[in-house]
């Protein structure tokens, strides 16, 4: 299995940016994410198959692969068209193309690229002409009302 060689979907504008200089980051990306999508703080034990949840995670995900992996300076960015949203992870090495991990054992890690694949839906990466890589996914928003804001799009209808 590999990720589709595509670019950042067109049409996106950026809503959301978080500089990362190393895993300790990740935490406030988290928080910040989630907030920027609900309104409210990330708790402790919401399920998975809640958008927003499965956003940050994804972003976790690819963030942590772009710190691992990648060359500094890393961003994330949450892009949106008012009706889908798609997180972009840039890093600076854009010779290294991301890897989905093959078979490994429960526990050797990894498979932050699979979760990404079932989670979103599609996934892909590119290279720019200025050194920078991007590893995207993108999500449906689940309820979309004309002139929605990333947030409010993804509360409950009332």
């Amino acid at each position: 299995m590999s990720v589709a060689h595509a670019a950042v979907p067109p049409g996106f504008v950026e809503i959301g940016a978080w500089p990362l200089r190393g895993l300790t980051d990740l935490a406030a990306l988290r928080q910040g994410l989630h907030h920027m999508l609900t309104g409210g703080p990330l708790p402790q034990d919401r399920a998975l198959e809640a958008t927003p949840e499965r956003i940050v995670l994804v972003a976790s995900e690819l963030a942590t692969n772009a710190l691992r992996h990648g060359l500094p300076p890393t961003r994330v960015r949450l892009l949106s068209d008012g009706r889908e949203l798609v997180v972009d992870v840039v890093d600076h090495s854009p010779d290294v193309p991301p890897v989905v991990a093959g078979r490994r054992s429960p526990g050797a890690g990894g498979f932050g690229l699979v979760l990404a694949q079932r989670a979103a839906t599609c996934v892909g990466w590119c290279r720019t002409g200025t050194g920078e890589k991007h590893v995207w996914a993108r999500f449906d928003v689940p309820v979309f009302r004309a002139g929605a804001s990333a947030r409010s799009a993804l509360l409950p209808v009332r």
